[in-house]
């Protein structure tokens, strides 16, 4: 039973490798507190690829979309 157990666990962990691999960028985001307000982070960005160039574009659009998606607001 045991076994059965550890071998589903381990299924399940290589599926989760393997939708990790198929995609470019990954976010993760968070909420900091900044004064008294409460404002979205990003806790991790990666970006994959074969070559340098796309990869700082996919980055760069990664930034662009999270900006567009969390403006800052006028004080």
């Amino acid at each position: 039973m045991m076994n059965k157990l550890f071998r589903r666990q381990e299924q399940t962990m290589n599926e989760m490798k393997n939708v990790e691999t198929n995609y470019p960028f990954s976010i993760e985001v968070g909420h900091s507190k900044s004064g008294s307000e409460h404002v979205m982070i990003i806790k991790s960005l990666k970006v994959q690829g074969h070559d340098l160039p796309t990869v700082f574009k996919d980055l760069q659009a990664a930034l662009k979309g999270f900006d567009i998606l969390t403006p800052v607001e006028d004080q």
